[in-house]
């Protein structure tokens, strides 16, 4: 199988995450891609973050009709600061025959030599990395992270490969929702209808 492992704060889900990942899943062929909600994001200082236990209820509420979606509940049984790392590595236990591509937005990859053990990801599952307009990435940047270019996509010394993938545009964030239930303003249409309740 191939399977999507796409982490997040969802502080809340939207159909900015959603559309983009039917993108990936689709452009892919994904047999199923796993969110896996982030308890305490170390990239995070945001104050406004509602409780892990509401986020995933939405979570699973925004995908539940989708089931080639997955919530996955790992980060939030772990006690302190959870690290992709640690994300990457129960998946490959769990799933040792297939094949993993961990998802990330081009705003996280650009900082993802700030992570921790970040090269171990990198030389555990290819990488594919969401953007919503078209980004050059620095070559050096790139050979960083030791990868070169072969064919359509980049490859690193553990065979493992770097993809860009275009997705949807879609103008929604977590903070303007935030904002608009702060302020009394609508959010219908920005996320799933039975996440308003």
């Amino acid at each position: 199988m191939k399977i999507g492992i796409f982490g997040g704060t969802f502080n809340p889900v939207h159909f900015g995450h959603l559309r983009t990942i039917e993108d990936v899943r689709e452009n892919f062929n994904l047999d199923i891609v796993y969110f896996v909600l982030s308890k305490i994001p170390p990239h995070k200082s945001d104050k406004n973050i509602i409780s892990a236990e509401l986020r995933y209820k939405l979570l699973k509420l925004a995908i539940g009709g989708n089931p080639m979606f997955k919530a996955s509940s790992v980060e939030l049984r772990r006690k302190k600061t959870s690290y992709s790392i640690d994300t990457v590595k129960y998946f490959l236990r769990k799933f040792k025959t297939d094949q993993l591509f961990f998802i990330l937005g081009s705003d996280a990859f650009a900082e993802i030599d700030t992570w921790f053990n970040y090269v171990e990801i990198l030389n555990s599952v290819d990488i594919i990395v969401m953007q919503r307009e078209s980004y050059n990435y620095d070559e050096s940047f790139l050979e960083k992270l030791g990868y070169s270019k072969k064919g359509d996509c980049r490859i690193n010394k553990e065979n493992k490969k770097l993809f860009f993938n275009a997705v949807t545009r879609l103008d929604i964030s977590s903070s303007k929702i935030r904002e608009n239930l702060k302020n009394g303003n609508s959010v219908r249409y920005l996320l799933p209808h039975n996440c308003l309740k």
